[in-house]
């Protein structure tokens, strides 16, 4: 499998979704490397108060539609369910995602 870095895109297939979906890794890298699990992102064409507009840039970010980050919906995922990776995050809008698992978590 290729390697898992933190801001990549991927195609997942979710426990109890019918259809694989794509999400952004947000672990940091010695977890990515290091545990079975990597901790991400739903990503979705859908907007809601606690997602975060990703850059429409389809060829660096592999999304080809306007998307969000479901920052409601962190969770672990086992890298088994990784399927294809589509694209990466830049660092600038990384920290779009961090502020938004902020507001999530009341940090």
């Amino acid at each position: 499998m290729e390697r898992i870095t933190r801001g990549d895109i991927w195609i997942v297939e979710p426990l109890g979704h019918p259809k694989p979906r794509p999400a952004l890794i947000i672990s940091i890298n010695p977890v990515n490397d290091l545990c079975p699990n990597v901790l991400l992102i739903p990503i979705t064409s859908k907007p809601g108060p606690l997602r975060v507009l990703l850059p429409d840039q389809p060829a660096i970010t592999g999304l080809k539609v306007l998307s969000y980050a479901k920052c409601e919906s962190l969770g672990p995922v086992h890298k088994s369910r990784l399927k294809k990776k589509t694209g990466h995050l830049p660092i600038t809008d990384l920290q779009q995602i961090e502020a938004g698992i902020k507001r999530v978590l009341g940090l």
